[in-house]
């Protein structure tokens, strides 16, 4: 791993698959939709809400750089620091993003394990602290492999901004950035992520519309070079396309749901029905999927990750979708027999005996999670 950039990514990928026995990627088309968002934007992800996380966890790696800990004892600390820091953000006036809002100081997902990726996409960590311990080895994998060849002398970055007077027993203003801890931000994530969306929409110029609830959708996305609109765009039309695919597997599971006579939701099959109606019309009515050069958005993709070009029965059943979507084989998708089976075949050979659709007992649980 340490030498081999595909090597890592494989890593990354197989831990991940170890690491989720509840995937939400039902249909196997995750890997394209990731790709899409590493290449779009970088070391982001839905579940990081405020940005000045990206400088509280390397605080409080530093705080137990001080003590001159390593190892287990290393590793600890800083959770045990973290965990300070979320008592001491619940204290603001704005809790608004703080991880552990709910469960406090003994939530399960520290912020650590949820920022790992940014801050070395950004260049924000440099080095191993020492704090790679039996527990954290899976994260430090899962977060950091395609990143350990770059790493360089120190742990953090060198002019990474101080840690607040009081920290981590107080932190000053919560998690509103003070403005030079921003200017530092913007700088180190315009340094490492040339070229995307990302660093596009990070110049005062392109500040996209906080109403806005997706790039194509946006003034300043089309402000953007050629080749991001080229990316977006293919997104924008993968995006709506394989939304069709997941509400009809919904539907087929809320029809499974109703079946063995589960009530705890209401009229989920009419709920899906209306949707996938709606998803038609949608699709009926978009002109981007007119001319759409899928031939280079799969260079696109794969070019971002390579595996995908592995990935022999996830692009088929992509393609296969695709193909009826494009041709217009969308009307009454709820009851195409032949797009019914094909996402039924899809979710049996990705979940084999957790299957939602076969298996009544297993799916009594799942299905009340899904529905």
């Amino acid at each position: 791993m340490d030498s081999s950039r595909d090597e890592q990514q494989r890593i990354r990928e197989m831990l991940k698959l170890f690491s989720d026995t509840e995937s939400r990627d039902e249909l196997g088309i995750g890997q394209v939709r990731d790709a899409f968002s590493d290449a779009l934007f970088p070391g982001t992800s839905v579940i990081q809400t405020r940005a000045r996380y990206l400088l509280i966890v390397p605080w409080c790696h530093q705080a137990a750089e001080r003590r001159g800990l390593r190892g287990d004892r290393f590793a600890a600390q800083v959770d045990r620091t973290e965990r300070t820091v979320v008592t001491s953000l619940l204290q603001a006036d704005d809790t608004d993003g703080v991880i552990g809002r709910r469960a406090g100081a003994g939530v399960k997902t520290l912020p650590s394990s949820i920022y790992g990726a940014a801050l070395l996409r950004y260049g924000i960590r440099t080095g191993d602290d020492g704090a790679t311990t039996r527990r954290s080895r899976l994260a430090e994998a899962l977060a950091a492999a395609e990143e350990l060849t770059e790493r360089a002398g120190g742990t953090w970055h060198p002019t990474l901004p101080p840690a607040p007077d009081g920290f981590p027993n107080e932190v000053e203003g919560g998690l509103r950035l003070r403005p030079e801890e921003a200017r530092w931000l913007r700088d180190r994530i315009l340094s490492t992520t040339s070229g995307t969306l990302l660093a596009h929409l990070l110049d005062p110029a392109h500040r996209p519309d906080a109403e806005s609830w997706a790039p194509w959708d946006d003034a300043a996305g089309a402000s953007a070079p050629a080749d991001i609109r080229a990316l977006v765009q293919h997104a924008a039309r993968f995006s709506l396309v394989m939304l069709g695919a997941a509400l009809l597997y919904n539907l087929l599971v809320a029809e499974r749901y109703e079946q063995v006579g589960l009530t705890d939701h209401e009229e989920p099959v009419s709920r899906y029905r209306e949707e996938l109606s709606a998803w038609t019309d949608d699709v009926t009515a978009e002109r981007i999927l007119t001319n759409w050069d899928r031939k280079d958005m799969w260079v696109r993709v794969i070019a971002q990750n390579p595996r995908i070009a592995g990935n022999g029965q996830g692009r088929q059943f992509i393609d296969r979708w695709l193909d009826d979507v494009v041709r217009g084989d969308v009307d009454k998708v709820a009851d195409n027999p032949a797009l019914r089976r094909l996402v039924a075949e899809r979710e049996r050979s990705i979940k084999k005996g957790q299957s939602r659709l076969v298996l009544q007992r297993r799916f009594v649980t799942q299905a009340r999670r899904s529905v």
